[in-house]
């Protein structure tokens, strides 16, 4: 019986030394789990139990234990290299049989699917047209088709305009009302009050004022009349008269008169002084129509030329994209205009004006107060919709000027973005320590293509293994918990990176002199045995 303890103990340290050959063996095996020979002694019982002085019968190989302990992290040139940094499993499809595996060596085969060297699939949480993850699992797969190219249609513009800049072709202000016709003004037969036609005026701002007119009205009494300026037929306010509407004018005494015209009343303008030579004007009575018409001088802002840099301040440029994905060079201009804290802006797509004039005002604290004339929010200026050239299909742009300011300090562009891009093909693929895997593309554009499942396990020790670093479900290991990196129990991936083997070589080496001396021990026992049993064969 002896013998066959001994014997036990023989096969017992074989398993051990089988068990740290296997771990040496793969001691450098991307994401191998070290495994551990584990022993229960042997008595022989019955079915009431042993007896108090039984002696043991050796020993067995209870299990194979596999330890899951963290390897090494080791950092290659590979994006698709994945290292799991913590517990989890990824999870691959081989033809639809789901296997798991911590070796993350991964590269893409012809048709796009990122695939271990077994040609096993990496499974994935999958994401829609537009990128967003989805709760579907599927075989990831990376898409070599081009991008489809986005129109631009909107800009974020923020820059600062110089708030001490000059007013570039500044305009004129009216000074003087010029007088002609006849210049005869009829005191009955409806001569009196009399209108003349529209003029125009500019104002203090540089605003035009094209339905200006002088209306001439007589005092009742000798030559007296009274001249008063209206603007779109009807009275400003305050009046703006030569004393009165009906005094201030004493045909062929009074010379000339001064109309103090306030543009904006209680704004911000002031008068605007228009002088009126009146020593030509003559008075009439009896039937008949009077006859006198007005010019008013000054002249408003010249026109913007984007090809002269004295008429406008500032500009700036930046590429957009049509339907089709061809670029154009949209330019805005911008110019400081007479009216306080206003400036101009003009839009321009491959030298042609697309929208413009349009204003865009600042408080004065420099920030932005209005667009159009419209007080803020919203905060765009929106195009009309005109068609690039190349075929594209017709486009708007909306540029919001929110993060723009109106401070004394040079001009200067802070940001410049817009929202469309042209085609573009796939140029790379990062991945993040939450498994999202993202396609960069020529265009500068990226898009998530899916998000790595793992998987893990109540009892890991309780799964199969396959080899190639596989394993399997089974009962005793649980159903499979799958989830993306980072949440639950499952640890965060890194990118450009392998795990490396768990087997500590020197452990190894010591457990191996261990299981080596333990051999040799069981073998001294059966030679010992020998000898008694040949002395016993031996007596006489």
């Amino acid at each position: 019986m002896s013998f066959r303890t001994a014997l036990s103990g023989l096969n017992s340290a074989s398993a051990d030394l089988g068990v740290i050959s296997n771990n040496i063996a793969n001691s450098s095996t991307t994401g191998f789990k070290s495994s551990r020979a584990e022993f229960a002694d042997i008595y022989a019982a019955s079915n009431i139990g042993t007896a108090s002085n039984a002696i043991g019968s050796g020993v067995r190989l209870s299990s194979v234990a596999q330890q899951f302990a963290q390897g090494n992290v080791a950092f290659t040139n590979n994006a698709l290299d994945l290292a799991i940094n913590g517990q989890g499993f990824f999870r691959l499809s081989d033809n639809g049989t789901i296997t798991y595996s911590r070796a993350g060596a991964f590269s893409v085969d012809r048709n796009g699917y990122i695939v271990n060297s077994a040609d096993q699939r990496l499974t994935a949480f999958q994401a829609d047209a537009l990128g967003n993850i989805t709760g579907a699992i599927g075989d990831l797969q990376l898409s070599t088709s081009d991008i489809a190219p986005k129109v631009s249609s909107a800009v974020t513009v923020g820059l600062n305009l110089n708030a001490a800049a000059s007013v570039p072709l500044a305009p004129t202000a009216s000074s003087a009302i010029t007088l002609g016709g006849a210049q005869t003004l009829r005191t009955d037969g409806g001569g009196s009050p009399f209108t003349t036609a529209n003029f125009t005026l500019v104002d203090a701002y540089g605003n035009s004022v094209s339905n200006a007119s002088l209306r001439f009205t007589y005092s009742g009494a000798g030559n007296v009349w009274g001249a008063e300026l209206l603007v779109g037929g009807a009275s400003t306010t305050p009046a703006t008269t030569s004393g009165s509407t009906t005094t201030g004018i004493t045909i062929g005494t009074t010379t000339s008169i001064t109309l103090n015209w306030d543009p904006d009343g209680a704004g911000g303008q002031g008068t605007v002084p228009l002088t009126i030579n009146t020593s030509g004007l003559t008075q009439l009575t009896g039937s008949g129509a009077s006859d006198v018409t007005g010019t008013g001088n000054g002249s408003v802002q010249g026109a913007l030329n984007p090809s002269d840099a004295t008429s406008y301040n500032n500009s700036t440029s930046l590429t957009i994209y049509d339907s089709l994905g061809s670029s154009h060079l949209a330019t805005m201009y911008y110019r400081k205009t007479a009216t306080p804290n206003t400036w101009e802006t003009y839009l321009y797509v491959d030298g042609t004006l697309v929208d413009g004039p349009d204003r865009l005002g600042f408080s004065t604290s420099g920030a932005l107060a209005s667009v159009n004339g419209a007080a803020v929010p919203p905060t765009t200026l929106t195009s009309p919709s005109f068609t690039p050239g190349g075929g594209g299909a017709a486009m708007t742009l909306a540029l919001d000027y929110a993060a723009s300011t109106q401070f004394g300090s040079p001009f200067g562009v802070n940001s410049l973005t817009q929202d469309g891009y042209t085609t573009g093909r796939l140029s790379g693929v990062d991945i993040d320590s939450g498994g999202v895997v993202f396609a960069r593309y020529t265009n500068g554009q990226s898009r998530a293509l899916g998000q790595v499942a793992l998987a893990n396990f109540s009892n890991a020790q309780g799964l199969r293994q396959l080899g190639n670093t596989g394993w399997a479900e089974s009962f005793e290991s649980g159903a499979a918990l799958t989830g993306a990196p980072g949440t639950a129990s499952l640890g965060v991936l890194q990118s450009g990176a392998l795990e490396g083997s768990n087997v500590d070589l020197t452990e190894q080496l010591v457990n191996m002199i261990t299981a080596q001396r333990n051999f040799q021990a069981n073998a001294q026992v059966i030679s010992a045995l020998d000898t008694v049993t040949q002395a016993i064969i031996n007596i006489r």
